[in-house]
């Protein structure tokens, strides 16, 4: 069997190897508490934390549809959760949506496993991250976290100026990564804007399912292209050394 030249493991960054769900939350946390949002709403911390992730979910959504741009998302996704609150928009805090930015990137939490599963995937394979993000943001992340050693490249959304499930964002990282779609595996956790793109773009695809969530469309697993699930970043090295014929 031939063994391609060139191997480049795509990978997503948000909950595939940066913990968001647990830096956001830790991040909603502070925020709740410095700006007092207890005394202005009947919400404790945990509801606040609960809305926002609805409402933030609702405008990513929307930004990747190409529905709406960057600075609305960022400063909308807050205003609407305060009115969902209740709050007078007289008691809005009006810098909170920058001060998220500045605490949340700089986080450190990991997806268990993330950094020997990077040690070990970057010693065989190069490293490409394709995330639906901004490069100030990612960047910061990948920095703080100490995962940028690891990594020979990073697409962002905003710089390719199309996001995922879009298959041109998919195209330009195989592009950065000087290899043919054969040659190339990508991981995300997203059934959508990941394990659909990922296939959609041509380029075999594994689920990173670390909450062991259904399978909504089951045509999926009977796609050539779709490789496996992994719950665990232990299980993904498997796969693509599998997949990659080591």
């Amino acid at each position: 069997m031939l063994v391609p030249s060139v191997k480049l493991l795509l990978l997503d960054l948000d909950n595939t190897l940066w913990d968001f769900d647990a830096n956001a939350e830790d991040a909603l946390t502070t925020l709740f508490h410095s700006h007092h949002l207890h005394f202005k709403s009947g919400y404790n911390v945990q509801q606040f934390v609960a809305l926002y992730q609805k409402v933030n979910k609702t405008y990513w959504t929307r930004y990747e549809n190409g529905e709406i741009e960057k600075d609305f998302l960022r400063t909308e996704r807050f205003a609407d959760t305060f009115r969902q609150m209740g709050i007078p928009e007289t008691d809005h805090p009006e810098s909170i949506w920058e001060e998220y930015l500045e605490i949340c990137p700089v986080m450190t939490r990991l997806i268990s496993g993330a950094l020997p599963f990077l040690e070990a995937m970057s010693a065989k394979y190069k490293i490409g991250l394709l995330t639906n993000g901004f490069d100030k943001t990612q960047n910061l992340k990948i920095k703080h976290a100490g995962i940028q050693p690891f990594v020979d490249f990073m697409v962002t959304s905003e710089s390719a100026g199309f996001a995922k499930p879009n298959k041109a964002v998919f195209d330009l990282a195989l592009d950065m990564g000087e290899c043919l779609k054969s040659e190339a595996i990508y991981m995300g956790d997203n059934l959508e804007t990941d394990v659909k793109g990922g296939i959609h773009a041509g380029i075999r695809t594994i689920w990173f399912n670390r909450h062991n969530l259904e399978v909504s469309d089951l045509t999926i697993l009977d796609h050539p292209l779709y490789i496996g699930q992994a719950c665990v970043l232990l299980e993904a090295a498997a796969l693509v050394d599998d997949n990659f014929g080591l």
